[in-house]
C-alpha cells in the first residue's frame, strides 16, 4: 500500500536542474516527460486533482507517480524493464547514428555526397555490427531531431573571400552615393534568365483513360529576359530576346539609354562576368557609355550579391501559374527582341 504523499512536493535544486536537463534530451519518451511535468506542477503547489485533469490521468495514477518520486526521486519515474528481446539499437548505436548523420560522407572516404537512409543503414551495419532497416532508421533519425530534406548546391568553396568582400564594399559605397544624391544617381542590379514558351504542365485531375492535352507552340523555343531593377524601387529595365549574346545585351543597353535620357541620372550597374557582358562588342558598348554608366563587376560565383537574381523566381512562377501567360504568348508571337513594357516598364514608379 502506497504511503500518503504531501500536497506540495519538495524538489531540491539538484533535482530541478536534472529535470530541466532531461527535458532537453531529444530521446526523452513522452511517458517520462509527462511524469516530470507532474512533478514540476506539484512542486509549484498545484493541486493533485487539477494535475489529473490537465494530464488526462486518473487521480490514482497521479498519486502513484508523485509518491514514487517522493520515495525514490527521478529514477523512480522510469518504466520498469519490460520482458522480451532488448532493442537492437542500443545506446552505442544511437551515439554512432547521431555522430554519423552530421558528418560529410566524403570526409570519411565514401564515394557520395549525401546520406540516404539505405546508405546510412548499410554503413552503420558495417561499423557497428547492428543492422537496422532503412524504414526504421528514419524513425530513429526523427528521435534525434533530423528531418528529411533535399540538400542545396553551394558555390562557397569556389569563391574568393577577398574579391567577394571588395565587391560587397563597392556595392555598399554606390548605395551610399545613391542615398545621399538620389536625384543624381541610380543603382541597378542586372541579370538575365531563360523562360520556355510552352505551357507549364502542372499536375491536374482527369478521367481515367482520358489524358489531358494542352496545345503547345510547336517548338519549345526558349527566350531570354535581360533585366535590371533600381535599388530604391524607382523602376526596372526589361528586354525579351531570342538568345543570350552580345547583340541581345546591346538591346538591353539601348533600353538603358532611354532610361538615362528620361531621368538624366548617372547609373551604377552591377553585373556578372557572363560572356555576353565581357565580349569585345559589349566592352566597346560599355566603354562608349562610361560618362554616365559606372560598372560594378560581381566577384565570381557570388550571385547572392545580385538582388535581381531573387526576382526571376516570381517571373517564372507567374508565367507557369498562368497569371502572365496570355501576355507572354503575345510577346513571343510578335517579337523576340523588344522592350518588355506589357508587364513591368522601365519608367518611374512611386513606392
Amino acid at each position: 500500500m502506497e504511503r500518503p504523499a504531501p500536497t506540495v512536493i519538495l524538489v531540491t535544486l539538484e533535482q530541478r536542474n536534472e529535470v530541466e536537463a532531461m527535458w532537453r534530451q531529444p530521446t526523452l519518451t513522452p511517458r517520462l516527460r509527462e511524469r516530470l511535468e507532474m512533478v514540476k506542477a506539484a512542486s509549484l503547489g498545484a493541486d493533485w486533482d487539477a494535475i489529473a485533469v490537465w494530464s488526462g490521468r486518473s487521480a490514482r495514477t497521479v498519486r502513484h507517480w508523485l509518491t514514487r518520486f517522493t520515495i525514490g526521486g527521478i529514477p523512480a519515474l522510469a518504466d520498469a524493464p519490460r520482458a522480451g528481446r532488448p532493442p537492437a539499437a542500443d545506446a552505442a548505436y544511437h551515439a554512432a547514428l547521431d555522430d554519423l548523420a552530421d558528418r560529410d560522407p566524403r570526409a570519411i572516404g565514401l564515394p557520395f555526397d549525401a546520406w540516404t537512409s539505405a546508405r546510412l543503414s548499410a554503413y552503420l551495419a558495417e561499423t557497428t555490427g547492428v543492422r537496422i532497416a532503412p524504414s526504421w532508421l528514419r524513425a530513429l533519425l526523427i528521435q534525434h531531431r533530423f528531418r528529411c530534406g533535399r540538400p542545396k548546391h553551394t558555390l562557397d568553396h569556389l569563391r574568393d573571400p577577398d574579391a567577394v568582400a571588395a565587391c560587397a564594399a563597392a556595392i555598399a559605397e554606390a548605395g551610399k552615393k545613391v542615398a545621399n544624391a538620389p536625384e543624381r544617381y541610380e543603382l541597378h542590379y542586372q541579370d538575365e534568365t531563360h523562360v520556355e514558351t510552352n505551357p507549364y504542365l502542372a499536375k491536374q485531375g482527369h478521367r481515367i483513360g482520358r489524358q489531358q492535352r494542352i496545345a503547345s507552340v510547336g517548338v519549345n523555343r526558349r527566350v531570354t529576359v535581360f533585366g535590371s531593377r533600381e535599388s530604391r524601387g524607382r523602376g526596372r529595365v526589361e528586354v525579351v530576346c531570342g538568345g543570350q549574346d552580345s547583340a541581345c545585351f546591346a538591346r538591353y543597353l539601348a533600353a538603358l539609354d532611354q532610361r538615362h535620357a528620361t531621368t538624366g541620372r548617372e547609373i551604377f550597374l552591377v553585373l556578372d562576368h557572363a560572356s555576353c557582358h565581357t565580349s569585345p562588342a559589349s566592352a566597346r558598348a560599355l566603354a562608349g557609355r562610361a560618362a554616365w554608366l559606372h560598372l560594378i563587376w560581381l566577384a565570381k560565383y557570388s550571385p547572392h550579391l545580385n538582388e535581381k537574381e531573387r526576382e526571376w523566381r516570381y517571373l517564372k512562377r507567374d508565367v507557369r501559374g498562368g497569371a502572365l501567360w496570355a501576355a507572354w504568348r503575345a510577346i513571343c508571337a510578335h517579337s523576340w527582341m523588344r522592350l518588355w513594357t506589357d508587364w513591368i516598364g522601365w519608367g518611374e514608379r512611386s513606392d
